[in-house]
């Protein structure tokens, strides 16, 4: 009884990320609306937003939200709810599975840099290998539209207390090749 309580708390988490994003505002609302964005935290940030909510969840339960509130000088890049939803429930339900805790970090870190990073840093043609585990993140930056690992950047930069954070409209994919619109 329970293995199938165990498989079941991932779903059910998935589920629930997933009709969250679903009810989530357009725009990031939230951020725009933040008196001063340099007062919080990029994790406090993402929090704030409701359009960012699965993100969210997911550095809650790869338990690297804590050391982000402490890192300084780096740059988030936090897909939209709209961006995790196109990720297949299966996919979600097996990084939110304790038992994929390291792959849950491992996904984390592709959309993290030590680094804060601008717009005009991202160079054309230009790889990240942020991960430590040799994989790597291309970049392209073409007419101030920056992909980082197949991702549009879709905000300017939000400034943090520690950091930059980007919203992207996909999740970042080490090595794959980046098409431009």
């Amino acid at each position: 009884m329970k293995i199938k309580q165990f498989k079941i708390v991932p779903l059910f988490i998935a589920i629930l990320c997933i009709s969250l994003g679903m009810r989530a505002q357009s725009d990031l609302e939230t951020l725009s609306k933040a008196e001063s964005t340099k007062l919080f935290t990029t994790a406090e940030l993402v929090q704030m937003d409701r359009n960012l909510s699965n993100f969210s969840v997911l550095l809650r339960l790869s338990g690297l939200e804590n050391s982000l509130n402490y890192a300084d000088g780096h740059t988030l890049l936090v897909p939209t709810n709209k961006a995790l939803n196109k990720m297949s429930i299966d996919k979600f339900a097996y990084l939110t599975n304790p038992k994929n805790k390291t792959k849950l970090i491992e996904f984390i870190k592709y959309h993290f840099i030590a680094k804060k990073v601008t717009k005009r840093d991202f160079k054309e043609n230009d790889i990240i290998d942020e991960t430590g585990n040799k994989k790597e993140i291309k970049l392209s930056n073409n007419d101030d539209v920056v992909y980082v690992g197949g991702a549009q950047i879709i905000t300017p930069a939000i400034e943090a207390s520690n950091g930059l954070l980007y919203v992207v409209n996909k999740t970042i994919t080490p090595s794959e090749d980046i098409v431009l619109d």
